[in-house]
């Protein structure tokens, strides 16, 4: 097997394709540096345009002119805690509520039918009608608005759709039966307009109005998300806003005092810290809460839902998930966004400046693509073309198995294609380093979608490279295939090439992340991209649409590396098998 590897690799290197290679690499990597201009990410909750402390104080705090950011900050909070204050209307919970409501319908019905039974006056049938009618539509309304908070996500009534379309046509029918003109002629027939609700709505109007599911509310979980109760969550996250706050005042007391202090960039650098410190915290707790709230007490709401009430809607669940479990992360280790680098990704920096770590994920990026194509060349003309120039007469008669053979010039294609890798990432790291520096936090990704780990930049690379091998190892594999299966290297070479270039473009032609190319393969073979790194691939440029991960629906790691490995093993498989029998 050793002989073959070498053999088959003295081959590679006595051709020009291997040169050609290298030139196209080095020509990539020079370009690299002018055409890489990546979003660098920035919170832009806070816009400074003060020229002293207490302009940028006053623009967070308020100024007497405008509220200021805080008061925003704030008012998305108490929102946030409304959701479980909610469930309660006047001290009584929303089911008693409505069932309150139901009496007061069902004790104006019975007036109105006693009036109407008995020597009434046309003015006190009117009177009860009016009070029937009344309480009917303030049972609607509150029903209606029941349906419309559920949706929101405010702890209220839940209903079925069927149940709910059940209601609202009894509704309309008991609402235009009742809503007759009442006079002295038509008595009998408001008579029998009750004998008609009696014998016909009443049983199924109740009925209806008690099927409604309500939410079974936990008391343990309402009082955890109280502000003023201790430990709770809600309580750690005002405290460690207070504190924050406290050291906004004191430098704006500072700043109000002493002059020198007010023109200090220090100072000002100091405010503009902490205040987008506020306003990031707020945020991250903020999302942490809707979060919780809606899966510990949400439950008969769908996963859909839920993250559509957290405007995450349009992202894969995979990925809405990525960005909850962050969320937890940072809320339980009291950290904030600017704490930690986001993963690699080919469009974002991972700080708020590039550094070397982000620029060579982007040549590598780049670089994987002419690889693959050049792995994918070679594999295609190892046994196609040589059987076409005569030469794999002369390697079949020695003494080696065709297996061997076969497999000996697969890790020839991946040994030559790794070192390759390697050496192209060492370069990369070397030039960006040089032109932007290593500077770097750690990055916080989410394995898989539901495990947040921290690591530094160079492990992201290192698992980038590994993922980068495992896709060339599924391409070279395929196309070894093929040049078992076609007699021509030029028809497996284009057939190879097409299916690459489909591939790479499709995410193009992808309406949404839980598109058709869910069930694609070729669309589960980025091992990378469990890393996280789809959460802040921006699809904003060509290149970002084109080589940016992309999580679709169903995706997760073990569904990855159960398609890589398929792909593999059943290529070499069929490969080494077509091989044995084939004709040379």
């Amino acid at each position: 097997m050793f002989k073959v590897v070498s053999a088959e690799i003295k081959k590679m290197v006595s051709k020009p394709g291997i040169y050609i290679l290298a030139i196209l690499l080095a020509v990539v990597l020079v370009l690299g540096v002018f055409i890489y201009k990546p979003t660098v990410y920035e919170d832009t909750s806070v816009n400074i345009r003060g020229e002293s402390v207490l302009d940028i104080y006053g623009e967070f705090y308020g100024n007497g002119v405008s509220s200021g950011l805080k008061i925003e900050t704030d008012n998305n909070i108490i929102n946030t805690t409304q959701l479980v204050n909610l469930y309660t209307i006047n001290g009584t919970t929303y089911k008693e509520y409505i069932n309150n409501l139901y009496k007061e319908f069902e004790n104006n019905f019975s007036a109105y039918r006693n009036c109407a039974y008995d020597s009434s006056s046309t003015s006190s049938i009117n009177t009860t009608k009016n009070l029937l009618l009344q309480s009917l539509t303030n049972l609607n309304n509150s029903i209606n608005t029941g349906i419309n908070n559920a949706q929101k996500g405010a702890y209220t009534i839940i209903s079925t759709n069927k149940n709910y379309n059940n209601y609202e046509n009894l509704y309309e029918n008991i609402y235009e039966i009742f809503n007759v003109t009442v006079s002295e002629s038509n008595r009998s027939q408001i008579a029998e307009i009750c004998k008609e609700y009696e014998d016909n709505f009443k049983e199924n109007f109740t009925t209806s109005i008690k099927s409604f599911k309500f939410p079974t509310l936990d008391s343990n979980l309402i009082k955890d998300y109280t502000i003023n109760e201790e430990n709770t969550k809600y309580f750690i996250i005002n405290n460690r806003m207070s504190e924050i706050l406290n050291q906004i005042n004191e430098l704006k007391d500072l700043a109000q005092t002493d002059s020198e202090i007010n023109t200090s960039l220090k100072s000002k650098d100091d405010m503009l810290n902490l205040i987008n410190l506020y306003i990031n915290t707020a945020k991250t707790y903020i999302n942490l809460a809707h979060y919780e709230l809606l899966t510990n007490a949400f439950s008969t709401v769908s996963t859909t839902e839920q993250l559509d009430l957290m405007y995450l809607g349009s992202e894969s669940k995979y990925d809405a998930n990525s960005f909850l479990i962050r969320y937890t992360y940072l809320f339980d280790n009291n950290k904030t966004e600017d704490d930690y680098a986001h993963p690699l990704t080919i469009g974002v920096a991972s700080n708020h400046e590039t550094n070397a770590y982000d620029y060579a994920y982007f040549v590598l990026k780049l670089f994987s693509f002419i690889i693959i194509v050049y792995a994918i060349m070679v594999a295609c003309h190892a046994i196609a073309g040589e059987i076409k120039e005569g030469s794999m007469r002369y390697l079949a008669i020695r003494p080696i198995s065709r297996t061997k053979l076969y497999f000996g010039k697969l890790f020839a294609i991946l040994l030559m294609s790794t070192i390759m890798i390697i050496f192209s990432a060492i370069i990369a790291l070397c030039v960006g380093g040089a032109v932007y520096g290593f500077q770097s936090l750690k990055i916080l990704t989410i394995f898989n979608g539901t495990t947040a780990i921290t690591m530094h930049p160079i492990v992201m690379l290192l698992i980038y490279l590994i993922s980068m091998f495992l896709e060339l190892t599924v391409y070279a594999s395929i196309a070894l295939l093929f040049s078992t299966l076609f007699k021509s290297d030029l028809l497996s070479v284009t057939i190879l090439l097409v299916l690459y270039l489909i591939n790479t473009l499709l995410p193009i032609l992808s309406d949404g992340v839980n598109s058709w190319l869910a069930f694609y393969p070729f669309s589960h073979i980025s091992l990378y991209s469990m890393f996280g790194s789809s959460n802040y691939a921006l699809s904003d440029n060509f290149l970002n649409i084109m080589f940016g991960a992309k999580i679709y629906a169903s995706s997760n790691f073990i569904l990855t590396i159960l398609v890589i490995g398929l792909f593999i093993i059943i290529a070499n498989l069929i490969g080494s098998h077509l091989f044995k029998r084939k004709e040379l």
